[in-house]
């Protein structure tokens, strides 16, 4: 090795630890506050934000629908951008803006005002919270990709755990609004972390992905069982839209985040609408996140010896129960004790939608795939939290649109199980062919620099 690539190597690395893993720290970091904003919080203050304000659930709500489809179109925009440019100066510029609208939210007295912050924010949540940790990792890791998102996507959980009784001391002692403005100060620190860490690709400082060092070749990417990953695979975004699995994978994932970004933003109102006071509702969203949380290891452990292919049907169908054995409770014991179960189903909707593009197509175009899958998930997804509102307004009760979520993720299921990892068209007439758990056949499919 020469002095310049060792000189290089080593800038890959802070403080003697592999640049990838202070990455995985960041974006678990990124996720821990931006799903607290865009979900656990927004749900813990809904009915302060009402109360103050007199406006009806369905307008409160309302913004994240704005939010979403703002964040869906300019994914599309941006997903090329980054698996050609990188994500440092998006996450970096991304963060600040999304500092601006979340304190905009805590100045808000107007209808116009409300929607106009969460629009700030929604321009920033593909940045910040989707693409930038999502492609930055997956270029990162290839072996160790199931480690580094398991870790990543904890913070989804952790939101809960952290923000939901710290959301909800501070809104019973000094309001709502100081909430939004903290949060907002906590998505500005992003962006210097993000400028200083984030490189495009370990091979633009001198390493492998994982860590292996130049001049090192790769094991084969098996994973106790699990599907074999190459660094780089000869698909392009054209031809990955056009397979069969492409779009199950959408369908699955698209269905899957109807109850995800719908079913937790209302718990709380789910247990109060029982009669059950605001801080009870906030300790059943707590226990939720608790499940999810314990539950994350465990789906990256069922990924390793099942194989992704595997582990996403399962997914489906254990998240799709979970939703109805908690909606049909009526008595606080059993919502507490249903909704750890539900946080242990909903556990794996971001690990496993993290690690599927990767898996089946490669590093290079998870971008493009991931900002390309975006406007069909907010034109159907993105309007969950609405569609609930507004039957809520009208019932009073939760329990329909929640049975209604479950059938979609029993739907999934079976998308799922249509979509095993496709055959590139290069590969059909050669030696090397994936099994139905994508596992390379015919000869090991290696890391490439």
């Amino acid at each position: 090795m020469s002095i310049s690539q060792l000189v290089s190597a080593q800038r890959a690395r802070v403080r003697g630890m592999y640049r990838g893993w202070w990455i995985v720290l960041l974006s678990f970091y990124t996720q821990l506050i931006t799903v607290s904003a865009g979900g656990y919080v927004f749900g813990v203050l809904i009915l302060s934000m009402q109360s103050e304000l007199k406006w009806s659930q369905a307008a409160i709500v309302g913004p994240l629908l704005v939010n979403r489809w703002i964040s869906g179109l300019l994914s599309m925009v941006l997903g090329p951008l980054v698996d050609r440019y990188g994500s440092r100066a998006t996450m970096t510029i991304s963060a600040a803006v999304a500092g601006l609208g979340l304190i905009a939210v805590s100045r808000a007295n107007t209808l116009l005002m409300f929607y106009a912050a969460w629009a700030l924010f929604g321009v920033a949540q593909p940045g910040v919270g989707l693409l930038g940790p999502r492609v930055v990792v997956a270029n990162w890791f290839v072996r160790k990709r199931a480690q580094a998102f398991v870790i990543v996507t904890l913070g989804t959980s952790a939101a809960g755990v952290v923000a939901v009784p710290t959301a909800a001391f501070i809104d019973e002692r000094y309001g709502w609004r100081l909430v939004w403005f903290i949060v907002g100060i906590l998505c500005f620190s992003i962006a210097p972390l993000s400028w200083w860490l984030i490189r495009k690709r370990p091979e633009d400082v001198g390493l492998l992905p994982d860590g292996d060092e130049p001049g090192t070749l790769a094991q084969p990417a098996t994973a106790r069982g699990g599907p074999a990953v190459a660094a780089d695979t000869p698909w392009t975004v054209r031809e990955a839209v056009r397979t069969r699995s492409f779009w199950l994978l959408t369908l699955g994932f698209l269905l899957c985040s109807m109850p995800t970004s719908a079913i937790f933003i209302n718990l709380s109102g789910f247990v109060q609408s029982y009669g059950f006071s605001k801080a009870l509702g906030a300790g059943v969203v707590s226990t939720y996140a608790f499940g999810s949380l314990a539950a994350r290891p465990v789906w990256g452990y069922f990924l390793e010896r099942l194989g992704l292919h595997r582990t996403m049907v399962a997914f489906g169908a254990i998240y799709g129960s979970s939703i109805v054995l908690f909606a049909v409770q009526t008595g606080l014991i059993p919502m507490y004790i249903t909704a750890f179960i539900l946080g242990m189903g909903i556990s794996g909707t971001h690990l496993l939608n993290a690690q599927a593009l990767p898996d089946y197509f490669g590093r290079r175009i998870v971008g493009s795939l991931t900002g390309f899958t975006q406007l069909p998930n907010v034109a159907i997804a993105g309007s969950a939290p609405l569609m609930t509102a507004l039957v809520f307004d009208r019932t009073g009760g939760y329990v329909l649109t929640f049975l209604f979520f479950a059938v979609a993720c029993f739907v999934a299921a079976v998308a799922f199980m249509l979509a095993p990892p496709p055959v590139h068209p290069s590969e059909r007439d050669g030696a090397g062919t994936r099994t139905p758990e994508g596992a390379a056949s015919g000869g090991a499919t290696t890391a490439r620099a």
